[in-house]
């Protein structure tokens, strides 16, 4: 959580201190660092993601308890204009949970302690405020979200086939609990472009999870640290 507090913080102090940057001033360096601006031009990033502890309720008193943990990505944007940019990023994470299930008669079931891996697919819309190499933004983006609880939902399973190289070949897993669910974002921060071809944002996220029977929409806040390779 601590951490998690201190990028928001980190973001928004830098954010608005940003947006108050002299427009001549900005205005100059922005021709020295990016001739031509951003508009029409493509880059890919690699957001590297913070996300905070959290705790999760479901049916009939039901809860798992998410541990907080790093997480990775990549990611493809099209700068529209100076000011507004479409993306899609990747990411995916392992992180650690405590979970406990509760019998139809109201009393405490399984406890489960194991990890679950997350990916989520998500198209966004960034809005920066200012054109120059500092600039102050706002996001906002829907995705799908996939889990895998690992909490093995049968018996071990195989398969078996030929290969061209190294034979008859076996293999086994076990099934699991997993779900696809729709996921949105909005999130604050500030970019700087450092030259033509390199520059870092860091923001403040919050992802809405509609996880199926859970009690509401589960809430899940990151910071993110974006490292962004112009093309």
């Amino acid at each position: 959580m601590r951490t998690l507090n201190r990028i928001m913080v980190v973001a928004l102090v830098i954010a608005a201190l940003g947006a108050i940057v002299p427009g001549p001033a900005d205005a100059q360096s922005y021709t020295a660092v990016r001739p031509g601006g951003r508009g029409g031009s493509m880059e890919f990033f690699l957001p590297l993601v913070y996300t905070d502890g959290t705790t999760v309720t479901g049916e009939g008193g039901s809860k798992v308890d998410i541990n907080s943990d790093w997480g990775f990505g990549f990611g493809l944007g099209y700068n529209v204009n100076d000011n507004f940019q479409i993306n899609g990023i990747f990411t995916w994470a392992n992180r650690s949970y405590s979970a406990r299930a509760m019998n139809a008669d109201g009393t405490m079931g399984k406890q489960y302690n194991s990890y679950m891996d997350t990916s989520t697919l998500s198209l966004n819309g960034v809005y920066y405020f200012m054109n120059g190499n500092i600039a102050p933004f706002i996001s906002g983006g829907v995705g799908f979200t996939y889990v895998d609880t690992n909490i093995p939902t049968g018996p071990t399973q195989g398969s078996c086939w030929y290969d061209p190289w190294y034979g008859y070949i076996c293999t086994s897993y076990v099934p699991t609990k997993t779900e696809n669910d729709v996921s949105y974002n909005a999130g604050i921060g500030v970019r700087f472009d450092i030259n033509r071809q390199f520059g870092m944002q860091v923001g403040f996220y919050r992802t809405w999870i509609d996880i199926s029977k859970a009690s509401g929409t589960p809430v899940f806040d990151s910071g993110r640290f974006d490292f962004i390779f112009r093309m």
